[in-house]
C-alpha cells in the first residue's frame, strides 16, 4: 500500500532517512488507531522535511497540484510562532488569516489542510521534558536552545518507543496544536488501516483546530 496522505513540514532532517518527529507523530497515529503498525506507516511513507517554511510555503503555493495528483490529502505543519513575520501580516492575525494568505495562489486549495503548531518544534521537545522527569536536562538544552539536530531525533525516537505510551499522552494533553494533527490524520486514515476506533479524548480548544477552506 502506498502513502495516502503527504506531510510537509518545515523543519529538516538530521542525517538520512531518520526525522524524529515524524517517527512520534506515527507512533501517536498508531496509538489512536491500534491497527497494523507496517500498515499505519505505510500510509504516512511520505513526509517532508522541507528545511524552512518559505520551501513549504512554495510547497503549497507551487506544487500543491504535482503532489495531490492522485487524490491524496496534504497537511502542511507549520510553526505558529513565526508565520505571521514571514507571511507579512499582523502579529495577532488569526489562524484563519494565516491560512487565507497560505492559500493563495494555490492549485489545489481542496487537498490541502494547514496545522498551526503551538508554538513550534521547540515546544514539543520542552512537553517532552515535563512529561519525562529523567529526561536529562543538559539534553533537552542541547535539543531546544542550540537547535542540536541529533539530539532532537534521540529524544523524539525515545518518546516514540512503544514503552512510552503514557508520555506521548502527555505531550498531546500539553501540545493541543499536536493533538489536533494526530486527530487529522487519524480522520483520515482509519477507513484504510484496519485497526478499532479510539477511546474519545478531550476536544481540541476552540482556536487551535484549523480545517478545509481557512476556517478554524
Amino acid at each position: 500500500m502506498s502513502a495516502s496522505v503527504t506531510i510537509l513540514y518545515e523543519d529538516q532532517r538530521a542525517h538520512g532517512n531518520s526525522f524524529g518527529l515524524h517517527t512520534l507523530v506515527k507512533a501517536c497515529v498508531h496509538d489512536a488507531l491500534s491497527g497494523d503498525r507496517y500498515r499505519i506507516e505505510k500510509m504516512l511513507a511520505d513526509a517532508r522535511p522541507l528545511k524552512g517554511v518559505q520551501n513549504v510555503l512554495r510547497a503549497c503555493r507551487e506544487e500543491l497540484d504535482l503532489i495531490a495528483i492522485d487524490g491524496r490529502d496534504v497537511i502542511a505543519v507549520i510553526d505558529n510562532d513565526a508565520i505571521r513575520h514571514h507571511l507579512k501580516l499582523p502579529r495577532m492575525a488569526s489562524h484563519a488569516d494565516v491560512e487565507q494568505e497560505i492559500r493563495k495562489g494555490c492549485r489545489a486549495p481542496d487537498r490541502l489542510f494547514i496545522v498551526l503548531l503551538v508554538q513550534n518544534t521547540e515546544s514539543v521537545l520542552t512537553a517532552a521534558a515535563e512529561c519525562d522527569a529523567s529526561l536529562d536536562p543538559r539534553r533537552v538544552e542541547r535539543a531546544v536552545e542550540h537547535k542540536d539536530m541529533l539530539e532532537r531525533d534521540a529524544i523524539f525516537l525515545e518518546l516514540s518507543r512503544e514503552r512510552a505510551r503514557m508520555r506521548r499522552d502527555c505531550v498531546l494533553d500539553k501540545m493541543p496544536s499536536l493533538r489536533t494533527l494526530i486527530d487529522l490524520l487519524v480522520s483520515k486514515l482509519r477507513p484504510a488501516a484496519g485497526g478499532t476506533a479510539p477511546a474519545k479524548t478531550a476536544g481540541t480548544p476552540k482556536g487551535k483546530r484549523t480545517r478545509r477552506g481557512g476556517k478554524p
